[in-house]
């Protein structure tokens, strides 16, 4: 994709994903999953906690797209090199998924990541939640109500 369509595309996008999110939040989502390939490219990598790469050696990949969409390998290495190398992606993961076995093995690294995101927030997590917001904001009117109380 050419860098100016990206550029154009991306805000667009982006305020879509927030709004969906945003959405998700406030119905109390304890865990939002997002599928973003482009995630670095487009910055979003700034808006998720924790990030997840999922990654493969590079010889897998090149076989798993050429079988997927039926293209050459030299078609299957150009679409690799127009993104961020997944090395790089996978040092820059706070998780990392390896792809390069089964379907099971990747489906049982999976659901390790989803019992370790499910894990209870710590308390500046908490303070970001909806919850936290609501407890935060309720904290404050009580004690704004208490201080004019004391102060009539």
């Amino acid at each position: 994709m050419p860098t100016s369509l990206l550029g154009l595309l991306v805000p667009h996008i982006s305020s879509g994903i927030f709004w969906e999110i945003a959405k998700l939040w406030m119905k109390g989502c304890k865990v939002i999953v997002l599928d973003i390939p482009l995630l670095f490219e487009t910055k979003m990598d700034r808006w998720t906690n924790p990030v997840i790469v999922v990654w493969v050696n590079p010889e897998t990949q090149i076989e798993r797209l050429m079988s997927r969409d039926g293209c050459s390998e030299e078609q299957a290495q150009n679409r690799i090199n127009a993104q961020l190398a997944l090395d790089w992606k996978k040092s820059e993961a706070d998780i990392v998924i390896d792809n390069s076995g089964s379907l099971d093995d990747t489906k049982q690294q999976f659901q390790e990541v989803l019992r370790k995101v499910s894990e209870p927030l710590t308390w500046k997590e908490r303070l970001r939640s909806r919850d936290g917001l609501i407890s935060v904001v309720m904290c404050t009117a009580v004690g704004v109500l208490l201080a004019q109380k004391n102060l009539l």
